[in-house]
């Protein structure tokens, strides 16, 4: 009587065939998840982005709004202005700066009148620069005791007394200033009516360039 050996296992090329088959499916699932991962990554990048430029210019536009009118320059003084100890009027209103003439309130939040029977205010200058890419809003407080405003100054010069400028956005690759009329059009910042400011910034993700842009438009309360 004769019996027969049968083999249950893979013989070598077997092995090697599944060993490639699986690796090539390991390396096609890798390859789909990190583009997903990435693309991902991408898209939630440029929506951070998106409405990091909302925020910082729909705060801008609030204090357009609050604002009597563009100041062609800064009324109170700064050392820390472009022109330095030397010019502390230096700040100017122009198509990448915006020096705003906006309503001081006491600790109360109440406005301060500079004027009661005519209702004019007393008036802070808020500016919005951009400087080494971060859009920066600075405030020069006006002289009066009852101020609830703090001047702001750079970071490297900043102290209890004079608080940092705040940072509002980072990575911006344009900031601009549009001075217009009642009639839409192109004026000085003396005469402007209204503000539009468009902001653009740019940021690498995974070697590819994620941008956003935002453009608001606001009127001033001019009092």
């Amino acid at each position: 009587m004769s019996s027969s050996v049968h083999s249950s296992g893979f013989t070598l090329v077997e092995a090697l065939i599944s060993l490639v088959v699986t690796t090539a499916i390991v390396l096609v699932l890798t390859n789909y998840m990190l583009v997903n991962i990435e693309q991902s990554t991408l898209a939630s990048n440029r929506d951070t982005l998106t409405k990091e430029t909302e925020q910082s210019l729909d705060l801008a536009a609030n204090d357009v709004r609050l604002s009597a009118n563009a100041d062609q320059n800064n009324r109170w003084p700064d050392a820390n202005s472009p022109g330095g100890s030397s010019n502390q009027f230096g700040w100017q209103s122009n198509s990448t700066t915006l020096v705003l003439a906006t309503a001081a309130k006491n600790h109360s939040g109440s406005i301060i009148f500079a004027d009661p029977e005519t209702y004019i205010t007393e008036k802070n200058n808020v500016i919005y620069f951009v400087q080494n890419g971060t859009l920066y809003k600075r405030i020069i407080a006006a002289p009066d005791s009852n101020n609830g405003a703090t001047t702001t100054c750079p970071a490297a010069q900043a102290d209890s007394s004079c608080p940092a400028d705040k940072e509002l956005l980072h990575n911006v690759s344009a900031f601009t200033v549009t001075y217009l009329n009642g009639q839409n059009q192109s004026v000085s910042p003396a005469d402007a009516r209204s503000v539009e400011l468009h902001v653009a910034v740019n940021k690498n993700v995974f070697g590819q360039k994620v941008s956003a842009d935002y453009t608001t438009r606001m009127v001033f309360r001019n009092d």
